[in-house]
């Protein structure tokens, strides 16, 4: 048998390539792997704000009516809101109205907009997690608006909000309770 020269270096270089594995395989840890889902910054770690993306909440971070510092929103759409004076990011959070039909790489969401779609897309992603769900009227969100939810084994916990039409509004991740 005689290999040609594009053969073997096809070969090689495959050899030489790692596998690309999900990225639910490359981060064990459900906590961990959902954090990083929404972006690149983790939670519950001191950040340098301004590296995130724009400000959203006006031109003073610090607002005196809420326990909230900062909100900073990066280029795909995921507001991290930043607490106190060691600029922690406490929580993160995506509109999924404002996004329309794009791409949410949070919580492995995709395309995926009605409550069946989205949460089988979320179990899947973090099976380890058990997730229920609070129907209009009990889950305490607004009229018409029902909540999915699961924690973490570290405190955390992730939550899903769809409205009357059972349409993605909202997803977030929190590191922990603000008081």
């Amino acid at each position: 048998m005689t290999l040609k020269p594009a053969t073997i270096a096809t070969a090689l270089l495959a050899a030489l390539l790692p596998v690309a594995a999900p990225a639910a395989e490359r981060i064990a840890d459900p906590f961990d792997r959902a954090d990083a889902s929404f972006s690149r910054y983790p939670l519950n770690l001191p950040t340098t704000p301004q590296a995130i993306g724009r400000l959203t909440n006006g031109d003073v971070c610090t607002d005196p009516e809420s326990d909230l510092d900062c909100e900073w929103e990066d280029d795909t759409g995921v507001v991290h809101i930043v607490v106190g004076e060691e600029n922690i990011i406490a929580i993160k959070s995506i509109d999924g109205a404002a996004l329309g039909d794009r791409d949410i790489g949070a919580l492995d969401i995709g395309t995926a907009r009605t409550r069946s779609d989205v949460l089988a897309k979320v179990r899947a992603f973090l099976p380890e997690i058990a997730i229920d769900c609070r129907e209009p009227g009990e889950a305490g969100e607004g009229k018409g608006v029902a909540s999915c939810g699961g924690s973490f084994d570290n405190g955390g916990w992730i939550k899903l909000l769809f409205g009357p039409d059972n349409r993605l509004q909202a997803a977030r991740i929190d590191a922990f309770q603000i008081n």
